[in-house]
């Protein structure tokens, strides 16, 4: 018996075009999307099942359509005729623009609670053997639709930081990527965690790919500005260590990744659930506290909330914690915490910034998204009077 041939990358369709919904019917069809193929004499590095055996509700006939295409993924819905809908999200960047391996996020999705957000199913993370020529991750599909950040009420701020302390259940012994196998944690770098180093490296990165952009934009004080309030955390991220302050993050909460359905019945609080966790990993619980929203916003992303709106998802967060356990001091230090997360912003929203302005001139939505985000992050940072800013 034959191994199935390996997919040419360089003619395998857009990820966000008709073709592919058509590659994705013909590999669920013929059962390779979700279970790698094994022949009696091919090895994979999952353990596959052979086609003789194949259960006919992961082939068979399936329905596609695109659901949405983020700043690096696009997002399928796939509906077989026998089996849930599944989600399948393949990248339409580069593979040295994703923040890590397929893999890490898959592992991620191992760990989260039950309900937090979905289940890992598959994943292929190498385009030349993928069967759809693109690395793509397969998960459940969560029920729900996004709320446009203008739209979110107090009653959505509980529901979030309520479900984020849940996935804050998962402690981790410091920062970095999860790892498939019986460790999650194995690839952790060693030594004493920080963020410091990690964001001198991607702001020289910004500085050598996206000049033009940071000199056009006069971005030059954003980038000094986000690597001293980080500079002014260091100390306490390292504090972190050895007490049960970091956790398994999800790296990317802006209002997009966030889910809402209806209230359950005697409920008055919407439901909520999470998508794409191509950012997760073992972080500070400060990191996706900052990432919904405060004072910077713009686009798509940030829920707009003034200073006591920031402090009562802060305190509803803290309460939440409590309810599942006793509450680390990178927690229950609420003045730390809100430090940590002003600097997380600033990097953050910052990096964000970096992103938009480098598409601005390509795409109209990044364009009309520009002003708002880099205003509100000037007056966060101090720096809108400043005459290079």
């Amino acid at each position: 018996m034959q191994s199935t041939p390996a997919h040419d990358p360089s003619a395998a369709p857009d990820p966000v075009s008709p073709a592919m919904g058509e590659r994705l019917q013909q590999a669920w069809s013929n059962g390779t999307l979700v279970l790698p193929m094994r022949d009696d004499h091919s090895p994979v590095r999952l353990p596959g099942l052979h086609k003789s055996v194949l259960p006919p509700s992961l082939s068979g006939r399936a329905r596609v359509s695109l659901v949405g295409v983020g700043e690096r993924f696009a997002a399928w819905r796939l509906t077989p005729q026998e089996n849930a809908s599944v989600i399948v999200r393949i990248p339409h960047v580069a593979p040295a623009e994703l923040h890590q391996s397929l893999a890490h996020e898959i592992a991620a999705l191992t760990l989260i609670p039950a309900e937090v957000g979905p289940d890992p199913i598959a994943f292929h993370d190498d385009a030349a053997t993928s069967p759809i020529g693109h690395p793509y991750v397969v998960a459940t599909d969560m029920p729900g639709s996004a709320a446009a950040p203008e739209t979110w009420t107090p009653a959505h701020l509980a529901a979030h930081a309520e479900h984020l302390a849940h996935l804050h259940t998962v402690p981790a012994p410091g920062r970095g990527p999860v790892s498939l196998g019986e460790d999650p944690w194995a690839q952790l770098p060693a030594g004493p965690p920080g963020l410091l180093g990690e964001v001198e490296q991607l702001v020289e990165q910004w500085r050598q790919q996206h000049a033009a952009v940071i000199a056009e934009h006069h971005l030059e004080p954003f980038l000094e500005a986000a690597l001293v309030a980080v500079a002014g955390i260091e100390p306490e991220i390292a504090a972190m260590a050895g007490t049960d302050g970091f956790v398994l993050a999800h790296g990317d909460l802006c209002s997009t990744n966030v889910l809402w359905s209806l209230p359950k019945p005697g409920d008055d609080q919407p439901t909520v659930r999470y998508i794409d966790f191509e950012w997760a990993q073992a972080d500070d619980p400060a990191r996706d506290l900052a990432i919904v929203g405060g004072p910077v916003h713009g686009g798509p992303w940030y829920v707009p909330m003034d200073g006591l709106a920031v402090e009562a998802f802060v305190d509803h967060y803290v309460r939440a914690r409590t309810e599942h356990g006793e509450v680390p001091f990178s927690v229950a230090d609420v003045p730390s915490l809100r430090r940590r997360m002003d600097a997380w912003t600033a990097y953050e929203r910052t990096a964000m910034l970096v992103h938009v302005a480098s598409r601005a001139s390509t795409r109209v939505a990044h364009q009309r998204v520009l002003p708002r985000l880099r205003s509100t992050l000037a007056a966060f940072l101090g720096i809108e009077g400043r005459d290079d800013a």
